[in-house]
């Protein structure tokens, strides 16, 4: 049971974080998460990824916790994605039906310029 997360920002404007997750996220690591995706949003992050290539394990907290800086991400305006999901995870987030409501990247190039160009169309850009 233990999560490590650190921020890291990435792009010429400092306004896309990643917050790269490492471990397992369960119910004694998905507050941690939360608070720290929070954080990142609260530096006005015009986009958002959680790079899950270290994240080992995934349980209802732990997916409880990505919907909600999802949902903290769309009410401040900020675009967000999941990163490379191992394959538990990505099972989890199928199972879930969540795969559907988080967007899921091969890589973090592939997430900035996809989500970078939705949010170009979305300010009619």
């Amino acid at each position: 049971m233990t999560l490590s997360a650190s921020a890291t920002t990435a792009g010429p404007d400092q306004r896309t974080q990643i917050l790269i997750v490492r471990g397992e996220l369960d119910l004694a690591t998905a507050d941690s998460l939360y608070r720290q995706g929070q954080a990142a949003i609260g530096r006005r992050a015009r986009i958002l990824l959680l790079d899950l290539t270290g994240l080992s394990f995934c349980d209802a907290r732990g997916l409880s916790a990505l919907v909600r800086v999802a949902n903290e991400a769309e009410a401040a305006g900020c675009r967000y994605g999941l990163i490379a999901p191992r394959p538990l995870v990505a099972r989890m987030l199928r199972i879930s039906g969540l795969h559907k409501r988080l967007p899921v990247f091969a890589t973090s190039e592939e997430a900035c310029l996809r989500l970078a160009a939705g949010a170009a169309t979305a300010a009619g850009c």
